[in-house]
């Protein structure tokens, strides 16, 4: 007897399959070899744990998230997981229960399961939505409404998501309205050479990812459950949501909003990267071969 999945969301990783068990030895060798730093330097036992926690779920995101965005190329994710690596020995404070959400809202979007979210995941993603909305920032709220409303209106529509987008979009309001009423909670301005810094991110990761964004046009891989090819006009709509999410954060909290999603940041540059590369080595690769 099949039994049914309580989700739709989830994706299982074969420890079978080679890459799928390289990530998850680079993410604990991450993992214990911060937190063994941490406590050579002295830092208390749960401290340490907890930042090696960061690093390796940093390394991990990152690379969960690239192939979310690039499902057609499995070495674009190790890209993202190196940029993962490095990203956290310069910004070792992502929100991982932010990092969750975008990777849960990506899912909702791309359907990279095959199959469209159930009920019982929409409610779990707004409740975890509006939780980090009201404690952490608004604007994840608005992320949220933005993945239900497109889950809503690509290719096989989930109606009954549009429901889900008004209440994440009603949430989001919400904790807007309680930010603003605190001092410098909801736009916490960093000094303008910051500012130009994180502008200098954006604007680099845009113009190298777009063109990654419009070369989608055709997806080879499978839903996990239907083994159906992706669509990919929902693929191109998932890595618009990611690069809008990472950008609008940045754009309202500078550095700190960079920092909160670390790893979608090297997820995109990662695939941007390795999709330059693999172009420049096929044309190399061209122009060596004799008339």
């Amino acid at each position: 007897m099949k039994v049914e999945r309580l989700s739709l969301l989830t994706r299982s990783i074969d420890l079978d399959y080679p890459t799928n068990r390289a990530i998850v030895i680079i993410s604990l060798l991450f993992l214990f070899g911060i937190s063994g730093f941490q406590l050579f330097l002295g830092i208390d036992i749960s401290a340490a744990f907890y930042s090696g926690l960061r690093a390796g779920a940093s390394v991990f995101f990152a690379w969960a998230f690239a192939r979310e965005l690039d499902p057609d190329n499995e070495l674009s994710a190790f890209f993202a997981a190196f940029l993962g690596c490095t990203g956290y020995l310069f910004f070792p404070y992502p929100i991982l229960l932010a990092l969750f959400l975008e990777l849960l809202l990506i899912r909702i979007v791309n359907r990279s399961t095959g199959m469209p979210s159930k009920t019982f995941d929409s409610l779990a993603v707004l409740l975890l939505s509006g939780w980090i909305s009201l404690q952490v920032n608004w604007i994840f709220g608005l992320f949220t409404s933005l993945a239900f409303f497109l889950d809503s209106s690509l290719p096989a529509p989930n109606r009954h998501n549009r429901i889900f987008g008004i209440a994440a979009l009603i949430v989001s309001v919400l904790a807007f309205s309680k930010a603003a009423g605190q001092e410098n909670t909801f736009l916490d301005i960093e000094t303008t050479f910051l500012d130009l810094q994180s502008g200098l991110l954006m604007l680099i990761a845009a113009l190298l990812f777009i063109p990654i964004i419009l070369s989608s046009q055709k997806i080879k891989s499978g839903g996990d459950m239907t083994g159906i090819p992706l669509n990919p006009l929902r693929v191109q709509a998932a890595q618009l949501t990611a690069l809008l999410s990472a950008g609008l954060l940045t754009a309202l909290r500078g550095w700190a909003g960079a920092e909160s999603l670390m790893p979608l940041w090297g997820a995109i540059l990662g695939i941007s990267l390795y999709g330059y590369l693999r172009r420049l080595l096929k044309r190399s690769h061209k122009d060596s071969q004799p008339d």
